[in-house]
Order: structure tokens, then sequence, then C-alpha cells
């Protein structure tokens, strides 16, 4: 067993759909999907992150103990941080690792403690919690701790959020609790309902990445989907078109543009000018989806922009807070 004196501290990004883990010194080290496999009993973790979700709807159930950013089952959890904490600290360590966790901005205190718990449990010293918004908007190199308004919306698996910051401050914060997995159920849904075929989640996420499209330019896109018919159970193909796709995102899309308009509403009046010349900057893996920029943009009519790799932004930003901990310690949550 390798024996250190000092264990190398780490930020991780925990996220509903993928787990990233920014190890001091090194950069990011790790990005794995957050599931876990037991087995029947639900007594015994047989696999973790990648190797899991290569199994899902082929095994057991699998679990997600991180549901819209937040803590379902603290042990399952436990277990998760601990899979990572071994990627990062093989062996045995007399000082356990400082870990800065990026968090949703709607969290609560109780699920804030139960994060916390976690990781203590998990082996590390001190945990800093970060606002995810405010960790992307350091990721993005948008200096949130400037005495300006910066308009994140996060756009994950779980959960998507609108966050105003100011001073490295939250003023302003709404969420939603829906988002990528949302659409991959309405997209499951549209398959059963109007087609008859069975497919599973990552089919269904398959469909989404490369064919649901807000862009009217996009409405004859195509692609070949494999399933189960519902009427005879046997193996069937059929063929889908981007058009046909768009009740499956037109609803949530409205649904995000009426959010951002109530967070508008309640911003002040000093911030709303720098909202009205810097626009809305986007982060969280769903940004990337097609079109969705172009649509927030004609529907609010206020530019928007996405980073060139949204998916980790929270992750740098959190990587530069614990490089700096002095600088960033007292903006924890």
């Amino acid at each position: 067993m390798r024996f250190r004196m000092i264990a190398s501290d780490f930020a991780i990004d925990l996220g509903t759909s993928n787990i990233l883990v920014y190890k001091k010194g090194e950069g990011l080290i790790a990005e794995e999907p957050s599931y876990l496999l037991l087995d029947d009993n639900n007594s015994k973790v047989l696999a973790i992150g990648n190797e899991a979700k290569a199994m899902l709807g082929k095994t057991h159930d699998n679990v997600r103990p991180i549901v819209n950013g937040n803590i379902t089952d603290i042990n399952l959890t436990e277990a998760l941080l601990n899979y990572f904490f071994k990627k990062v600290n093989s062996g045995f360590s007399i000082l356990q690792p400082r870990v800065v966790i990026c968090v949703p901005s709607g969290i609560t205190d109780i699920q804030k403690r139960a994060v916390e718990d976690a990781a203590l449990h998990a082996g590390s010293r001190d945990v800093i919690l970060v606002d995810e918004s405010l960790a992307a908007a350091y990721g993005m190199d948008l200096n949130p701790d400037q005495p300006r308004g910066v308009f994140m919306l996060n756009l994950g698996a779980g959960v998507v959020e609108a966050t105003v910051l100011s001073l490295n401050g939250v003023i302003i914060n709404k969420s939603l609790n829906k988002g990528g997995d949302y659409i991959d159920e309405e997209i499951i849904e549209y398959f059963r309902k109007n087609l008859g075929l069975e497919i599973g989640k990552n089919t269904a996420e398959e469909v989404k990445n490369k064919l649901v499209s807000l862009r009217l330019k996009d409405k004859n896109l195509a692609m070949k989907v494999d399933g189960r018919d519902l009427a005879s159970a046997m193996p069937k193909t059929v063929e889908v078109t981007s058009k046909s796709l768009i009740e499956c995102i037109m609803p949530f899309a409205n649904e995000l543009c009426e959010m951002i308009y109530e967070v508008l509403e309640k911003t002040p009046p000093e911030i709303s000018s720098d909202i009205r010349k810097n626009g809305i900057f986007l982060t969280g893996g769903l940004s990337l989806l097609k079109g969705m920029s172009e649509y927030i943009t004609e529907t609010i009519g206020l530019p928007v922009s996405i980073s060139e790799d949204p998916l980790r932004d929270a992750i740098k930003g959190a990587g530069l807070i614990l490089d700096d901990p002095d600088r960033f310690v007292k903006y924890r949550k």
C-alpha cells in the first residue's frame, strides 16, 4: 500500500449526470457518469462510473445517488466519493485532503450538510462548498468578483439554474428541476406513444445529442433508431427526423425562457444595465443542444454566449479556487 504524509487536495463537480475531478498540480484527472450498479439485495456496489453506465438497462438496476444536484442517499454518495477519492490519492495519508465541491445555487442547508458529511466520511479533512454557477463564471474567465452583474444560465442534466452574480455573491437565483434527463424521458415517451417502440436511456440520450434541435434549418436531420416493438416484442428499427421530435423540447425551452424572464424582472436596475450590455452566459452540457442559444436570444432579446467547453466550466473554476484557497475561501457556501 502506498504511503504519503500529505494527500493531494482536489476539486470535484458533483453533477447529476457526470462527476469531474480536478487534482491540484495536475488538472482534470477524471470524468465519469455518476452511476452505481448494486447487487440484487442492494447491499453491495458492483460497479461505478463508466462501467456502471455501460451496463444501464442490461442488468440489475443502476442507481443515481445524486438527483437534481442533491444527494438522495448519503451512503451511496459516500461510496461514489470514495471511488473518486482513491483515484486522486491511492494508499494511506496522515494528512487528509482539502476538497472543493461544486453545489447548486438553490441548495438547502440540509442538503449542504449531506454533501459535507458524505465528503468527510469519504476521507477529507476540510470541505469547501462553492456555488456551481460562481465556479462556472470563474471557469469562463468572467471575473464575478467585480462590481458588475453576470447572468449565468446553468443547463445541467437534472436541474437548470438562472443566477445573477455580483461581487462573488448570488443576487438572484431561480431553479427548474428539469434538464437533460427530462428531455431524455420525453424522447422515450415519444417513441412509445407515437412509434410503438421501446428504447433505453442511452439511446434516448444519443437521439437528443444527434437529432433534437430548435433550429428550423435542422428539421430534416434524420437517424435510424433501434428498439423493441411494443406490439410484437421483437427488435425493430425506425427512422425519425428532427422535426418530429420538436414536441420533446419546445415546452421545456419555453419554460426555460419564462424562468429567465422572472429572474430579469427581479434583478436590480443597476445590475440590469450590465446584463443588457453583456447578455446571458450559458454553461452546462445541455447548452450544447442544437439551437438552444439561438432560441433564447430570439425569445428573450439578449445576446447569449457559450464557452468553448461548457461541460467543464464549473470544474475549471473549482480548480482555480482550489489553487488559491486563501483568496476564495471566504466565498464558500
